[in-house]
């Protein structure tokens, strides 16, 4: 299973709560030209996403909606109503063993390609997690970290930045 960990653009600080925080517009940019690069590496690879899964927080759900529109800008159009799923299990202080459990669920209904946007400290963690402890990624904001997991333990492929 390929799983794409994404940490969301860019956010201000202009909020009455955490989970409302907005990005910012070089957020927006961010989050788009990682759509751009992702669009671009499944059309190379004619592969698709089998799942999407995005923290309910205004920013992430922010990042998603630009990193569709650079996956649009490059000819990657597929629906994802179909494949997305907004998650409490991926907010900041989420548990890594539980995503990692819902990805094997995910792997074991066929599961191949999964992108997941989220927040610091669990995308960090989870990459930790994923690679048992053997890799790790500096999760600046709108950075995308690519895995190859096999259901046990799971190898850093790319980390792409905006």
């Amino acid at each position: 299973m390929k799983i794409w960990i994404m940490r969301h653009g860019e956010a201000g600080f202009n909020a009455l709560t955490d989970s409302q925080r907005k990005l910012t517009e070089a957020g927006k940019r961010m989050a788009y030209q990682q759509g751009i690069y992702l669009g671009k590496q499944l059309n190379n690879e004619q592969n698709y996403l089998d799942k999407i899964i995005v923290s309910p927080y205004l920013r992430t759900q922010e990042t998603w909606d630009e990193v569709e529109k650079g996956m649009q800008a490059v000819g990657f159009i597929p629906s994802f109503a179909n494949v997305i799923e907004t998650w409490e299990g991926i907010t900041p202080s989420s548990s890594p063993e539980q995503v990692s459990d819902y990805l094997a669920f995910l792997e074991s209904e066929g599961a191949k390609h999964v992108l997941l946007i989220s927040h610091l400290p669990l995308v960090f963690d989870l990459v930790q997690h994923l690679t048992q402890y053997q890799q790790s990624v500096h999760f600046y904001p709108a950075v995308l970290a690519e895995i190859e997991w096999d259901g046990m333990i799971g190898k850093l492929l790319t980390v792409e930045k905006p």
